[in-house]
């Protein structure tokens, strides 16, 4: 079993947790009025820059929830052993369906801007404690008013993200996957080479992760299937 930050760098990309975006965030309070149960991850670049970037299982488990909110955008809900269950929230694209097993390091989805795309591209993360049950769209301040009562529900309730995952030793980067699944084969799609890539192929309804050395094609989310790859030139 190996853990991994939903968002992984590359050599040209880097993520970090949004300025006033962490978990029970006083700057992200003072600005919305809402407790804030979770971490918002950003690429460094910032604004739209990762939009449709990839994210990754946090851990082994199976996938309790998938869904779309009119708000929210798309939702996974990752159920793991110890009871703890992440939740990846704004995604563009959802590609893994209920029941799922996954690893750690998976492809579930790909980050958006919200179900009306007026939201700046992000990933929101949060971690519920093990027995916690809320609806994945579940948002404490609805229910809390009052600060105070709000933010002792979310410790109750909710890990603190990133010690989370230090706690499981995470693995930060792509290199870290690669080192674990295989670097990429060659990968060609109508004759064209995208190995190491993640490619949108909207015409038909494709993504292909060709980033590690199992290439996997997903078509209206069903059960992914395995691409072989060409042998290295």
């Amino acid at each position: 079993m190996t853990a991994f930050y939903p968002l992984l760098d590359t050599p040209t990309t880097k993520y970090t947790v949004q300025a006033g975006c962490g978990f029970l965030d006083g700057a992200y309070y003072a600005a919305t009025g809402n407790v804030h149960p979770a971490i918002d991850l950003n690429a460094v670049t910032g604004n739209d820059t990762d939009l449709g970037d990839p994210v990754h299982a946090a851990d082994d488990g199976t996938v309790v929830s998938t869904g779309w909110d009119g708000y929210i955008g798309g939702i996974v809900e990752i159920r793991h052993a110890d009871g703890s269950t992440s939740g990846y929230w704004h995604l563009r694209d959802v590609h893994v369906v209920k029941g799922q097993v996954v690893r750690g390091g998976d492809l579930v989805g790909q980050i958006g801007k919200g179900a009306k795309g007026n939201m700046a591209a992000h990933l929101h993360f949060y971690v519920l404690r093990a027995g916690v049950l809320r609806a994945a769209s579940y948002w404490p301040s609805t229910l809390y008013k009052d600060r105070k009562t709000c933010e002792a529900s979310v410790r109750a309730d909710y890990h603190h993200p990133e010690e989370w995952l230090r706690a499981r030793g995470a693995k930060r980067t792509l290199a870290d996957l690669q080192g674990l699944r295989g670097t990429p084969g060659r990968v060609l799609v109508n004759d064209v080479e995208v190995t190491g890539q993640l490619v949108q192929r909207p015409d038909n309804g494709l993504t292909i992760d060709a980033r590690t050395s199992t290439v996997r094609v997903y078509v209206n989310d069903p059960t992914p299937v395995s691409v072989p790859t060409l042998p290295p030139k």
